[in-house]
């Protein structure tokens, strides 16, 4: 006899007692212990996860909660055959459902399209062939795939739902699809448990990138689908080395309906939002979002002005839906209050967006998601008395698809020293000269040092329009974050110390822009005094000191020529939301006049920061303005003026923390007859240091 099948036949013959064995244990630890005394890790449709098999744990254990009806497909594999993965599904009852024994396939094991009997918990189990005998050992992957029965109302197709990417070039986007019971598909969770799957993540990594026509499909099978508002984000994760915006195709279809397309234009690092909204009847629309710009608090005014009052220690419950995207509530308090502003998700998809609002209506800090959740969080020490405001929302706001029930609570933070209670002065860190001496050289070094637990960050954008900051901590001029100060209030021992630098080799001449934003007290109530120093090759440029107060930024220019010598211009703190640093007021006179429907060419320099437009206005008008950077390091911003020369909306950058650098104000209905006004300007206002051309376009 052939030896291989004689060795066949032994592991087979080890193996039914192995599985007897198990299913033993199975029955009787119940479904909330592992075979090796473990808590059992609970499955649902969608979830991968990674295992290991060895002499200590021949088998692993896994629950996976279900409903009479659900259909899944187990799938597991492994690089190392030797183990000869066997997979078994045990009903709630404690009896074999399905199984994969098969040992011509060592290296994978499944079970595809099992119709579960009853309602509660399975019982899925991995081994090894060899059981507890042999040292063989190994990791393993698991997937679980399928259909498990939606909450809320269901749909049923005929023809299922299809919403389908495709772009042109060899860059990685990625596409999600957050579905109305709270299920998200996407590359790093392939399947919900309303049905949902993804086909593929192509180009992810750049990995042997393709443009031939790449394509990702997120798609739900015929029968029973969760009606409501399904939430489509397409994201630019990686140019692959192609630099600039890529243009892409959304198709969606349901229930083999005509298909609904949209085309689009993103940047990398931006997400682009669309929504379907299914209906019990199987109706469906899709509403175009267009790419996640953040918040602007101007398009919230009504909500704001209407903010339902609420008191310290109390909790209120509202829902966020498409038709009602944000609610608005508001507390009195004093400065130096610290309060605790906590939104919890209670039902549906919702994903929470938190903003506080200072008693002018400025946004002071906002919060998206916490570190382990979607849920949002904001600790905020108040610097001036008045009627704050607590804006709740959810992510992407007015073009966001999530719905769902929340819960509010505002409380003033526990732990927090009494205004009135002096700083302990032994608290307080000192300036350490051991840490100032470890800091490399460089042909340029800006250094900040400051005496308080505050947290100050410091950025530099340097002439080819590229920032290090902390979140970006090397340029590919040269530049490095040598120190990243209090980032994230650590408390450290000694006063803290940002650096950036060029080594001693790299001297890109041009425009540097150093800017000094106060990000948060840490608890800290010490009035803050920072010390800024720049130097350039054996010249100080900057030797400054400033007292900054929370949230205020402060910004400063360098120029470097060709020969290394340094020029300094212009600095001082600064407010985007407040352009009157620039005394545009005197000359409305002389704006140059632009009409609807056009695009003007325009530059910004040092000795030019900003520039004025007029255009004719008549009550009921809807205008856009766009202003799209077209050469230099050109940050645009741009100002809608009414006719008084007072602000009635403005925008800095298209996404929040520079993922686009272009400045639109879109979809503004004009409330007077009269001349409106335009200013097209830069980052940083009058002490901004980024310079090139541009086209401001005014629509109507």
């Amino acid at each position: 006899m052939d030896m291989d099948l004689i060795t066949m036949r032994k592991r087979t013959f080890c193996l039914a007692l192995v599985i007897a064995l198990i299913l033993g244990l199975a029955g009787s630890l119940g479904p909330a212990q592992a075979q090796d005394g473990s808590t059992n890790r609970q499955l649902s449709v969608g979830d991968r996860v990674t295992g290991t098999l060895d002499s200590d744990n021949f088998a692993q254990v896994y629950n996976l909660p279900a409903t009479a009806g659900d259909t899944i497909s187990i799938d597991v594999s492994t690089e190392a055959e030797d183990l000869g993965l066997v997979l078994l599904v045990i009903d709630p009852q404690g009896n074999p459902l399905a199984q994969d024994v098969d040992l011509e396939t060592l290296d994978t094991a499944s079970v595809t399209d099992l119709e579960l009997p009853a309602d509660g918990t399975y019982t899925v189990i991995v081994m090894r062939s060899t059981g507890a005998e042999g040292d063989t050992s190994g990791d393993f992957n698991l997937t679980v795939s399928g259909r498990q029965q939606v909450g809320g109302q269901a749909v049923t197709l005929a023809d299922g739902m299809l919403f389908e990417l495709t772009w042109n070039d060899a860059v990685d986007l990625n596409i999600e699809v957050r579905d109305p019971v709270g299920g998200t598909v996407h590359a790093f969770n392939p399947g919900t448990a309303s049905g949902g799957t993804l086909d593929a993540d192509v180009n992810v990594n750049c990995d042997a990138a393709t443009a031939n026509g790449p394509t990702e499909t997120i798609a739900w099978p015929s029968g029973d689908v969760p009606a409501g508002s399904y939430e489509v984000i397409v994201h630019y994760i990686e140019d692959c080395g192609i630099l600039g915006p890529q243009e892409f195709t959304l198709t969606t279809s349901v229930n083999g309906d005509d298909p609904n397309v949209i085309t689009g234009t993103i940047n990398p690092g931006q997400t682009y939002l669309a929504r379907m909204v299914l209906g019990s009847d199987a109706s469906w629309s899709v509403e175009n979002g267009g790419v996640n710009a953040g918040l602007n608090v101007t398009q919230f005014n009504n909500v704001i002005e209407y903010a339902v009052p609420i008191t310290f220690g109390s909790s209120v419950t509202g829902t966020i839906t498409n038709n009602t995207p944000a609610q608005a509530y508001s507390f009195d308090a004093t400065a130096n209050t610290t309060v605790d502003i906590n939104v919890q998700a209670q039902s549906g998809s919702l994903d929470t967006y938190l903003a506080l609002l200072a008693p002018d209506n400025t946004t002071l800090v906002f919060n998206d998601d916490t570190e382990d959740s979607t849920n949002s969080f904001i600790q905020r020490t108040l610097t001036v008395d008045g009627t704050y405001t607590v804006l709740v929302s959810r992510y992407a706001l007015t073009i966001g698809g999530t719905e769902g029930d929340y819960t509010l609570t505002v409380n003033t933070a526990t732990g927090i020293t009494d205004a009135t209670t002096t700083t302990d002065v032994n608290t307080t860190p000192s300036a350490s000269t051991d840490v100032l001496s470890t800091l490399p050289q460089g042909s340029i070094e800006v250094l900040l040092t400051w005496f308080t637990n505050a947290d100050l960050s410091l950025s530099v954008r340097d002439p080819n329009g590229e920032t290090v900051y902390d979140d970006n901590a090397q340029s590919r001029s040269g530049g490095i974050q040598g120190a990243a100060g209090n980032v994230g209030c650590t408390a450290p021992t000694t006063a803290p110390v940002s650096y950036i630098y060029w080594p001693p080799n790299r001297l890109v001449p041009g425009i540097y822009e150093v800017e000094i934003w106060y990000q948060g007290t840490c608890d800290d109530t010490t009035p803050v005094n920072f010390t800024l120093r720049a130097d350039i090759l054996d010249q100080t440029v900057i030797n400054d000191t400033e007292q900054p107060t929370p949230d205020s930024r402060y910004l400063v220019t360098f120029e470097v020529g060709a020969d290394g010598t340094a020029t300094l211009h212009n600095g001082g703190f600064f407010n985007m939301s407040n352009p009157n640093t620039l005394n545009y007021q005197p000359l409305l006179d002389t704006a140059d006049i632009i009409a609807y429907n056009s695009t003007v060419p325009g530059s910004i320099s040092l000795q030019q920061p900003f520039v004025i437009y007029g255009f004719e206005g008549q009550a009921g008008d809807t205008v856009s303005v766009g202003m799209e950077a077209t050469g230099g390091t050109l940050d645009p911003a741009v100002y809608l003026l009414s006719p008084e020369g007072t602000i009635f909306d403005w925008n800095d950058d298209i996404l929040p923390e520079g993922e686009n650098r272009n400045s639109a104000i879109n979809d503004k209905t004009l409330a007077f007859d009269g001349t409106y006004y335009i200013i097209a300007t830069h980052y940083g206002l009058n002490f901004g240091g980024t310079i090139g051309t541009y086209n401001l376009t005014l629509t109507q």
